[in-house]
């Protein structure tokens, strides 16, 4: 679940796909194909689309004075959302992949 110290975490947040010579050498000689990253969209990131909306409705009323409090009710919101809501949006999600390929990263509306 949510942990908003953790160090990689907030590394992978922070500094978006792994770009460093080492780390990309080391995924090759592993036998890991390095594909380029798209530029970030709202529109392709499912918690931006889908997520983050859920959960700042749920939560804007709330006063957090700890981090853990806010940890803590994070991680109770996300355990109540159905199983069948995440599956129905990475279906949506895989969706607007598409649209983004068949545009070639134009913009596009009608999601």
């Amino acid at each position: 679940m949510f942990e908003p110290h953790d160090p990689k975490r907030l590394s992978d947040i922070v500094k978006g796909p792994h770009k460093a010579r080492a780390t990309t050498q080391s995924l090759r000689d592993l036998g890991i194909q390095v594909l380029p990253h798209i530029a970030y969209s709202p529109d392709v990131a499912s918690c931006d689309f889908w997520l983050f909306p859920i959960l700042k409705d749920r939560l804007a009323r709330r006063k957090f004075d700890r981090i853990q409090d806010l940890t803590k009710a994070v991680n109770s919101e996300l355990r109540t959302i159905p199983e069948e809501d995440y599956q129905g949006v990475f279906r949506k999600w895989q969706i607007r992949l598409k649209r983004c390929i068949e545009s070639h990263g134009e913009y596009f509306e009608g999601l």
